[in-house]
């Protein structure tokens, strides 16, 4: 079969980043926002900021003061 076998998260967050970097790098815009559509649906939508950070392996280095004058510059983000 040509799709791997899915059994791990892991695995799955990779083929689906490896579909966003294909579509992306051949643009192919409606592969691109699909993928990207699923990237956000499945790893981002509903989860804050840092569970968002630890599931992409994501540093910032973003005091903790520098992220709530953030908060409220844009508050509408937020909301």
């Amino acid at each position: 079969t040509f799709f791997p076998d899915l059994t791990s998260a892991a695995q799955f967050t990779y083929l689906v980043l490896s579909f966003v970097q294909a579509a992306s790098d051949l643009n192919i815009k409606n592969l691109l926002d699909l993928t990207c559509f699923t990237l956000s649906d499945k790893f981002i939508k509903g989860k804050t900021p840092e569970e968002i950070r630890t599931t992409f392996n994501i540093k910032t280095e973003v005091t903790p003061e520098e992220e709530e004058e953030l908060k409220r510059e844009n508050q509408w983000a937020f909301e």
